[in-house]
């Protein structure tokens, strides 16, 4: 009797512990372009649709890379953002909302998109 009364308080002190960690994941990018060389950035905006937040800079295409993510961050009013810019071409977006960023993610095994870059007229 007297273990089971120490298991249970046990719990009862710990299992509000588990509640407070997020949990993180790995997410995998993949992004090409044609012509190579476009700056990939990226930025989250939370339930505020926070038109402030910041885009955060990945590096060049073609980017292989790996991005830790805080899940609890991403809800159905989480949108998720991808931008690659070239010079002389049109900056290219792709956008998720929170779950289908997570599904997709899932789903592949990594984020992979290869936009169309269009270069501007020639003046």
């Amino acid at each position: 009797m007297r273990n089971v009364i120490f298991l249970l308080i046990c719990v009862f002190f710990l299992l509000p512990l588990t509640g407070c960690s997020s949990s993180v994941r790995n997410v995998q990018f993949k992004i090409n372009t044609e012509p190579e060389g476009a700056h990939v950035v990226y930025r989250f905006t939370g339930d505020e649709q926070d038109s402030l937040a910041e885009w955060i800079y990945l590096g060049n295409t073609p980017y292989r890379g790996v991005r830790v993510l805080d899940e609890s961050e991403m809800s159905d009013n989480t949108k998720i953002m991808l931008k690659v810019m070239h010079a002389g071409y049109y900056d290219q977006v792709r956008e998720w909302g929170g779950t289908s960023f997570v599904q997709e993610a899932d789903e592949r095994g990594h984020i992979f998109w290869t936009p169309y870059l269009v270069a501007h007229p020639k003046k």
